[in-house]
């Protein structure tokens, strides 16, 4: 069986990472690793902004009929590692999972304490895509924002500087 890195490496061989990929690999993961978390609403997903500290981010509508799943819209340069993005995507759906973002019922007080979120990653046989991401994050990240932020967080960050 192919490990997922190398399954999504070569789904994104003839493709571009817009918002049609983040669906599929959405689904991708739901039927592979999450098909025991019933979909309890509607769940959109697609790129948001490029924050410097946040991979991607979810949320219920006040409705409790959609839920939304932004990512880092960074994570679509080709310079990122597609493991980067599937593990994030994954991340939203273990919060998901727990009720946060979601109309399922909350099962933690907190959606990070205790590290809920990685053992639950490990749990699902997402534990090497993980150290992957980990890995990438601590060693490329910083650099790889500050040379791709936008031009406004860049005005921003040297505005800051000269108060």
């Amino acid at each position: 069986m192919l490990a997922l890195a190398e399954v999504a490496s070569a789904k994104l061989a003839g493709g571009e990472r817009d918002n049609r990929w983040l669906r599929q690999e959405l689904n991708y993961l739901w039927i592979t690793f999450f098909s025991d978390v019933p979909h309890a609403n509607s769940v959109m997903i697609e790129y948001s902004r490029g924050w410097k500290n946040r991979l991607g981010m979810i949320c219920l509508s006040l409705t409790g009929r959609t839920s939304y799943i932004g990512i880092n819209s960074l994570l679509r340069l080709p310079q990122v590692p597609s493991y980067v993005a599937l593990v994030t995507i994954a991340h939203e759906l273990v919060h998901y999972s727990h009720g946060f973002g979601s109309p399922l019922p909350r099962r933690y007080e907190h959606p990070h304490r205790g590290g809920v979120v990685v053992k639950e990653l490990v749990n699902r046989g997402l534990g090497s895509e993980y150290d992957l991401y980990l890995q990438w994050i601590r060693e490329h990240w910083e650099v790889f924002y500050a040379r791709n932020r936008s031009s406004k967080q860049k005005r921003r960050t040297a505005l800051a500087s000269l108060a």
